[in-house]
Parts: structure tokens; C-alpha cells; sequence
């Protein structure tokens, strides 16, 4: 299954134009408003457009935040302002973007709509599959292609899909990309106090399905999977079980309302006669932590996702063994590709800058107000060892308090 490469962006929210070479782990830290999320929702947004329509709905079941047309537009004072935006998505040797405009603004009946679309293949991205934009549509191969076909797809991506051009490592590609969502858990949702109206298989987008994707997880038996339950409580080790249950009323009190079934907790500390809590008892982290080993748990997750606020509800040495166990999922799953957007310097320390597959992503805003990505990587030729003694053998996090290298300077002091 084939992961992202590279995406480029041109003209959504506070990205101008950047370029981003990508890995399987994939680190964006910065202050609040440096556009962290932005390049989650990009991805989303091209997600979306591969389905063929772009509308809230399909944005609201990828997680982008559904703001008015207007707000996707880059919008930068003495730049001038573009119509359309511009998303391209880069597999290892199938490439695809979406130049994306609104329409039907004027009528107060908004729908997205494509200016231009392009597909093409090969390792140097040079063999056209298909494209259309203002002037030209056409696809590889197919001499007397009906427009009207176009119509009634309308996307060229999704007309060409009709007419079998893709090869089958093409249509993995296509498929991954669709599937693609940003999972950020709300408390209260976990709690399972508050609804989660996302339908993203298999948690909910914000953690409205745990109970339910616990007991699959639970009843395939499979070693492989409750591994990530058993690391539950290497994190948390005052657990010492965790399980699915129907409230009991002697343990929900009646100001609370939750669905039928809740995640309960069995506390080791507590008295055997009365040691089930149920989720809306535990910390958050904890609910937090279950739900991210959840989704590398199950089998029907997305095989390519992101995690906006990795670090939400956790304590810095919770957040790095967290990182640190989605790093080892997607080394034993080369086909799993991971986003995540971070404001805490100990999640970096769960990355190894000399692991190709990892890319730490430093984001800031440039003089224009556009937002900048810089990839930290060690210089070329430099060892680890050479590294660790540069440095003094101090954590990644240390080195961004330090301010000691180009791009991880923390924020100025009152910021």
C-alpha cells in the first residue's frame, strides 16, 4: 500500500506555497496559529476532492474544520489573492492535484468546484493519465472521450477511475488518499458523555466509538492487536484491566447520560468490592492514550492519518513513549502513514532524525505571515555519534529549549 511522498500547497488558509517532502512519521511542532493544522486539512481537502465531489460533508468526515469559503483561501495583505487553490498529493510514481475554486458564492448556494485537475504516473511524474482545466480534458488512451461523462462524474480522477486507466498500484494510491481523516478526541466525547457526529470507522473522528472498537479489538483474539492494549497498562499501570460494560446504576450517577455501553476501568488500588470506573471517571489522558492504541489496533483504520494535538491531556513523559509507540507501529507496518501536529518539545524526542522514515517539521510563520515549513535533519554525512557529541547527548526536547539549532528555537520569551 502506497504512502504520500510529498504534497505541495498553493494559496489554502496560511500556506502560500510550500513544498513538503514526507516520510512515514511525520512531526509538525510551532506555536498556536503557525498553521500546524492547516497542512492536516490541506491533505483532507484533497482527500476529498478524489472522491469525486468536495462538500462539507466530505469534509466534515475527514475532520476539516468547516469554515466559510472564504477562510480557505490564502489572504495576505500586499499579495495579491488567487481564486483557487492549489493541492498536489505525490505517491512514489502516481501523482495527482486538484486546483480547487468556489462557485455559486454570488447566490448563497456554495459548492466547491474543480478549476483544474491532473494525474499522471511514472517515477519522474512525466506520463499524463488524464487532466482537464479551462481549456483541455482528456485521458491516456481513450481517443474519443465522451465530456459528458465528466459531468456525471465530476471528477476527471473519478471518470478516468470508470474507464479502468489505473493500474492496481495506482487505484491503492487513489484509495489510501480517500481514506484519509484527522482523528483529534474531544474529552467529552471520550467520556461518552457528548455525541460524536463524525461517521469515520472506527473510533469516530473524536472518539464516540471506543466502546465499540474495544470490543471488536477484544474479541478477534489476535496477539498482534492486543499488544496495544497490553501496552495500556505498561503506560498506565495503576489499570489492571480494561473492558467494555453496561453501566451499572449503582456506579452512574443519575445526572449523567452515556449510551448503552461505556469503557469501564478496573483501578489495581482500589478495594476488590468497588474498583470499576467507568470512562467518565478516568483522566483523560488515560481515555486519550486508549484511544490512539486503538486505532493502531485495528485493522480498519485508515492507512493514512493524522493526529492533530499528539500531545492533548498528556504529560511530557506520556507523550514521548505515546510517539514513541506509533513510531514502532508504522516501522512493522510500511504500508501506515502518520501526521501529527505537536505543541510539546518531548514529543520530538520519540523521533530519530537519522531514520529517513521520520520527519520532524518545524512550522513558523515567514515575514508575509505565510506559513513556513523547515525539515530538521542532521547535516549530511554528519554520524549519530557525531551528532550526540555536537550536542552533548542531549534529547531533541533539550536541544529545542537550548535553542542551540536553526529552526528549533523556541518561542521569544512573552510570546
Amino acid at each position: 500500500m502506497p504512502i504520500l511522498k510529498h504534497v505541495h500547497i498553493k494559496a489554502f488558509k496560511s500556506i502560500l506555497d510550500q513544498r513538503i517532502e514526507l516520510g512515514q512519521l511525520n512531526v509538525f511542532i510551532g506555536t498556536n496559529g503557525s498553521g500546524k493544522s492547516n497542512i492536516l486539512e490541506a491533505i483532507g481537502m484533497l482527500s476529498a476532492a478524489a472522491t469525486g465531489e468536495i462538500d462539507y460533508s466530505r469534509l466534515a468526515d475527514r475532520g476539516v474544520r468547516l469554515s466559510s469559503p472564504e477562510v480557505f483561501r490564502s489572504a495576505f495583505s500586499r499579495i495579491e489573492r488567487k481564486h483557487a487553490f492549489f493541492i498536489e498529493g505525490g505517491f512514489d510514481d502516481f501523482l495527482y492535484h486538484a486546483h480547487i475554486t468556489s462557485v455559486g458564492e454570488s447566490i448563497g448556494r456554495f459548492q466547491w468546484g474543480y478549476h483544474a485537475e491532473k494525474i499522471v504516473r511514472g517515477s519522474d511524474y512525466r506520463e499524463r493519465i488524464a487532466g482537464r482545466s479551462n481549456s483541455f480534458v482528456g485521458i491516456q488512451n481513450i481517443a474519443n472521450f465522451d465530456k459528458t461523462s465528466l459531468q456525471r462524474h465530476k471528477s476527471i480522477l473519478n471518470t478516468a477511475e470508470s474507464l479502468g486507466v489505473f493500474k492496481a498500484n495506482e487505484m491503492a494510491a487513489i484509495s489510501a488518499l480517500r481514506e484519509y481523516a484527522i482523528f483529534a478526541p474531544s474529552t467529552p466525547i471520550l467520556r461518552g458523555i457528548a455525541n460524536d457526529e463524525s461517521r469515520k470507522s472506527p473510533l469516530g473522528l473524536y472518539g464516540g466509538g471506543m466502546s465499540k472498537a474495544l470490543s471488536e479489538i477484544m474479541a478477534l483474539k489476535d496477539n498482534r492487536l492486543n499488544k496495544y492494549i497490553i501496552r495500556f497498562f505498561k503506560l498506565l499501570d495503576w489499570f489492571s484491566s480494561v473492558g467494555v460494560a453496561k453501566p451499572e446504576p449503582s456506579l452512574q450517577s443519575s445526572h449523567v447520560h452515556t449510551g448503552p455501553t461505556v469503557v469501564s476501568f478496573t483501578d489495581k488500588f482500589m478495594p476488590k468490592n468497588f474498583k470499576q470506573l467507568y470512562a467518565y471517571d478516568v483522566s483523560e489522558g488515560a481515555l486519550y492514550v486508549l484511544f490512539v492504541l486503538l486505532l493502531l489496533a485495528n485493522p480498519n483504520a485508515p492507512n493514512i492519518f493524522a493526529l492533530d494535538n499528539v500531545d492533548n491531556a498528556l504529560n511530557p513523559s506520556l507523550v514521548t513513549a505515546l510517539v514513541e509507540d506509533v513510531a514502532k507501529y508504522l516501522s512493522e507496518n510500511p504500508d501506515k502513514q502518520v501526521f501529527m501536529t505537536s505543541h510539546n518539545p518531548t514529543t520530538l524526542d520519540a523521533i530519530d532524525l537519522f531514520n529517513s522514515s521520520h520527519r520532524l517539521f518545524v512550522v513558523k510563520r515567514g515575514v508575509s505571515g505565510a506559513t513556513e515549513f523547515e525539515r530538521i535533519s542532521p547535516p549530511r554525512g554528519m554520524s549519530r555519534e557525531q551528532w550526540q557529541e555536537k550536542y552533548g547527548y542531549m534529547k531533541l526536547s533539550e536541544i529545542w529549549l537550548s535553542g542551540t539549532i536553526d529552526g528549533l528555537n523556541p518561542p521569544p520569551k512573552g510570546f
